[in-house]
């Protein structure tokens, strides 16, 4: 990771991610995968079959609509500021990303990326819009497409690292940052904060990565698929949250479900179409949403 290795080695510890939330430091951190701007993660999913998204909007009212192709890959993201998550794509086979504009239903589309890569899309400029992005593992390179204009290009990773993008740091910026599956360690280039890496979890995990404690800083974290355990280190003090919730074959979906500014665990149930929320202020919600072969949208960007 060019020089950043020997920052990272110091550092790196050892252990077992309407109206949006504001944290203390007066920095809009807008929940994901909120379709309808209410502050709120909306149980979502994507039938690859005949490509539909289907949108169970928190503020009430169901969405549909028929987008993609079945070997696209799922890159939703608010692209237009408004506030709303947009439907979104990115179609490895050409290097072309589509997007459905939340406003109107217009779509736009664009060439970004190639074969191989894998879609990380997020508000690296912090201008309120998700910037275009893709991690390439062959090379361990970063290719941003900033929406407020211009292009980035850096190296930060190598080859069968995992994109784990979030805002590590308050700042209202996501942050680069890779999992290495190997070895279960995690680097994070803070775009305020400098590089810092931790070794966490197992090479089976799935990175659940998100702001679990509401302090506004991602937590690195993961669900361990065997057991049913997620497993968050939290951003405050480096300590570990462990706590069991969902069972094999589940697939966690975490996001913030209830607006209270912090990550809920949740896991949908593909045998039976049902959605399990953890919810951080307390008690869990049930509900019945999708069928067999369906994909959670808020899940896209587990790896």
């Amino acid at each position: 990771m060019k020089n950043y290795i020997y920052i990272a080695a110091i550092i790196l510890t050892y252990a077992a991610g309407g109206m949006p939330a504001r944290a203390d430091d007066g920095i809009v951190h807008r929940s994901p995968f909120d379709f309808d701007a209410d502050g709120k993660t909306d149980i979502s999913i994507y039938r690859p079959g005949p490509s539909e998204s289907w949108i169970a909007k928190s503020g009430g009212g169901n969405f549909v609509t028929q987008f993609g192709l079945p070997t696209d890959k799922l890159a939703s993201a608010d692209f237009t500021g408004d506030g709303k998550t947009d439907i979104a794509f990115f179609r490895p086979s050409t290097g072309q990303w589509f997007v459905l504009r939340s406003e109107d239903s217009s779509f736009f589309g664009f060439t970004f990326g190639t074969n191989g890569d894998i879609p990380a899309p997020a508000d690296f400029d912090a201008d309120g819009k998700a910037d275009a992005t893709v991690f390439r593992p062959s090379t361990g390179t970063w290719f941003i497409q900033k929406s407020s204009g211009g292009f980035v290009i850096t190296h930060f990773g190598i080859d069968g690292d995992q994109p784990v993008v979030a805002d590590y740091d308050a700042d209202g910026r996501a942050d680069i940052a890779i999992r290495r599956p190997a070895s279960g360690e995690w680097w994070i280039d803070r775009s305020s904060s400098g590089v810092i890496a931790y070794r966490f979890g197992s090479s089976l995990d799935k990175t659940v990565q998100g702001d679990y404690t509401g302090d506004g800083k991602a937590d690195v974290a993961v669900w361990r698929p065997s057991t049913g355990i997620w497993f968050i280190l939290r951003s405050e003090d480096a300590s570990m949250l462990a706590f069991p919730f969902g069972q094999f074959g589940d697939a966690p979906a975490p996001g913030d479900y209830d607006g209270d500014g912090r990550f809920d665990a949740v896991v949908f149930r593909p045998s039976s179409s049902t959605w399990f929320i953890a919810k951080s202020g307390g008690g869990t919600t049930i509900v019945p949403f999708g069928s067999a072969g369906d994909q959670p949208l808020p899940g896209a960007f587990v790896r």
